[in-house]
């Protein structure tokens, strides 16, 4: 009997699982993707992904690993240090985890990943709603050109559709979020640095942290951050040019990196993406277990340590491994599935969120540089970051729980 999956949000974690379902006979799956082929909504940043992300992904599929590394660059340091130049800490990638992350334009990364699947992707077509039957299997309302339709019943929903997943609001019930205060101002902007900025590096001034790094097509990627009170709006000040520079800019003398930032951001306020770190408890599935939820979806996390889209890669790993072991033995046991994908991930999530959001802290409202940081160089933090980078799923594990 063919089976009807549906894969709703064709992002990082949606596209490897459809990569793996699109060209086989016992299914008939669903590609559904908001934005249109042609949206450069999600161009205006870079991103990195850690080692255990593209270990995770080798474990699966190392051709695709391969044509990852081939658009990226390599994140191999990690540097914390204070405005004025003073080194906190420094991490070494391919001593700690015997290979580099990397560093990528969202827009190259999901026009690799969305390619995938060839043309059997529906763009522009929005969820708005869904159902659950009395046998557990999920119809979808659909909106597409502004016209809307209720799907047949599907036998697995694979939700990777973001943060605010509507699957998830629908099936599961509201996610209720933890602000952390934070909030991140990001620029995309073409290298005039003459090399002070290249691999991961950040600077603390204050409890505001400069970060940077380069990206493929000669850019880099900018951010500083922001603490203002959780839960509330990003502060209007903060969006004036000349509020902007005054509040991240130290007093003393400025290392060359931070200075560079601090320029470059203050100059182009009007064009930076802003953002609030938050996170909500992890959900996997519904009580179905015909809803199977990745990524931001599953587990939004504030992204300090870059693992936000480092974890999707690693559900969509766990999620295309377990259900085509679970069609290639013609079993229909998708609640089972999703049972084991959720016990299989979530302590691995939890710890690096619970470990992300603690190397988070030096950014909070009223932070002491020094005493804050002093988490950050310590052997406990080394170990977890260790543990983050060499924890990684791998496909095997999740062929044998299907």
């Amino acid at each position: 009997m063919t089976q009807r999956i549906a894969i709703v949000g064709i992002g990082v974690a949606g596209s490897v699982v459809a990569a793996h379902l699109a060209r086989r006979h016992d299914c008939e799956v669903t590609l559904i993707e908001r934005v249109t082929a042609t949206s450069q909504a999600d161009s205006g940043t870079g991103l990195n992904i850690g080692p255990n992300g593209l270990a995770a992904l080798e474990s699966l599929d190392p051709a695709l690993a391969a044509q990852v590394r081939a658009i990226s660059l390599p994140w191999c340091e990690w540097g914390i240090g204070l405005a004025d130049g003073t080194k906190l800490a420094h991490f070494d990638l391919m001593a700690m985890a015997g290979c580099a992350g990397v560093r990528v334009r969202w827009a190259e990364l999901y026009g690799l990943l969305r390619g995938l699947a060839g043309g059997h992707v529906r763009f522009g077509a929005e969820v708005i709603d869904a159902r659950r039957g009395d046998d557990g299997r999920i119809a979808l309302d659909v909106e597409v050109g502004g016209q809307r339709q209720w799907t047949d019943p599907f036998d697995l929903v694979i939700a990777g559709d973001g943060r605010y997943s509507i699957l998830r609001q629908k099936l599961v019930g509201p996610a209720p979020v933890e602000h952390m205060g934070v909030a991140l101002a990001r620029l995309l902007w073409p290298d005039d640095s003459n090399g002070v900025i290249d691999d991961y590096v950040q600077w603390y001034c204050g409890h505001h942290r400069l970060f940077g790094y380069r990206v493929p097509g000669n850019a880099l990627y900018l951010t500083a951050s922001f603490p203002f009170e959780p839960g509330s709006p990003v502060p209007e000040a903060y969006k004036q040019p000349e509020v902007f520079r005054k509040v991240i800019t130290p007093a003393g003398p400025i290392a060359p990196g931070a200075a560079y930032l601090i320029d470059r951001l203050s100059a182009n306020v009007a064009d930076l993406h802003w953002a609030r770190n938050q996170q909500a408890p992890i959900a996997y599935r519904d009580e179905g277990g015909r809803l199977l939820i990745l990524g931001d979806g599953a587990h939004p996390m504030v992204p300090t340590l870059g693992q936000g889209a480092t974890q999707a890669l690693e559900d969509g790993v766990a999620a295309a491994a377990a259900v085509t072991a679970l069609l290639d033995r013609g079993s229909s046991d998708f609640p089972a599935l999703t049972a084991a994908i959720d016990q299989g991930r979530r302590e691995r999530v939890k710890f690096v969120m619970d470990l992300s959001w603690r190397a988070s802290e030096p950014m909070l409202l009223g932070a002491e540089p020094v005493s804050a940081h002093r988490f950050l160089q310590s052997d406990e933090f080394r170990s977890g970051l260790m543990d983050v980078f060499n924890g990684h799923v791998r496909a095997s594990a999740f062929r044998a729980l299907a």
